[in-house]
């Protein structure tokens, strides 16, 4: 479940300015179920919709989804969560609400001066491929199709055939993505981390990449919550 405000920006005409938010339910192949325009984000603008989806399900014969993530509002000291009240028919079954991964990478920009830092991207990158990691058997596959193409690709090695053949979209279409596990990817962003600091963080100007030195570690320790 994610709620954005750019949809909203997008309305013309005399939907112009009605609402403030757009929220939706998306299930695991990116599809979205159910959505819905309101004016602030509240349990109450909220409930209508995620009961009607509850409902949906229910009628349709479906199993309680095992998991729903959310780009906020997943975890409080006490009691049940926001999200946790609103479906509280499937968190009684069982369902647990999780951060998306997406916005737990998203959320190590409070340490950062600007996306536009030129170690920006490389930094992000070291978060993603310290979480997710592409499906072997997915990606050898995909492999053998490429190869398969031209004679002249039968002799490159699978290295070769990633890097010069396969694009960006090619893996978005058909490999899966596999979380590495809590303790891999503990020990990948602690050493992204440590490697950006000092002068390995400058750009060209001398500028960091971090607001201050403490910055990273910081909103490391306190994302580390998500993790299991």
């Amino acid at each position: 479940m994610d709620s954005t405000k750019k949809v909203v920006k997008k309305l013309s005409g005399e939907g112009h300015g009605s609402a403030q938010w757009f929220t939706s339910i998306a299930n695991e192949f990116s599809q979205i179920v159910t959505f819905v325009l309101t004016c602030e984000e509240s349990t109450v603008k909220l409930a209508p919709m995620c009961s009607g989806v509850i409902q949906r399900f229910r009628l349709a014969n479906q199993p309680v989804p095992k998991i729903l993530y959310v780009d906020h509002g997943c975890c409080r000291a006490q009691g049940p969560t926001a999200v946790e009240t609103l479906f509280e028919a499937w968190v009684n079954r069982g369902m647990v609400v999780r951060l998306d991964i997406f916005h737990w990478i998203h959320r190590f920009d409070a340490a950062i001066r600007t996306d536009s830092h030129s170690k920006y991207a490389a930094f992000k990158s070291a978060l993603a491929g310290a979480v997710l990691a592409y499906n072997c058997t997915d990606l050898d596959l995909l492999i053998k199709a490429v190869r398969a193409k031209h004679n002249r690709l039968k002799t490159l090695s699978d290295e070769d055939i990633v890097r010069d053949h396969i694009s960006r979209d090619h893996l978005n279409y058909h490999v899966r993505r596999v979380t590495l596990g809590a303790q891999e990817t503990f020990r990948l962003i602690h050493m992204a981390i440590e490697e950006l600091k000092g002068s390995a963080e400058l750009d060209e100007s001398g500028m960091p990449l971090m607001t201050c030195g403490q910055a990273s570690s910081d909103t490391w320790s306190a994302s580390r919550i998500h993790q299991a």
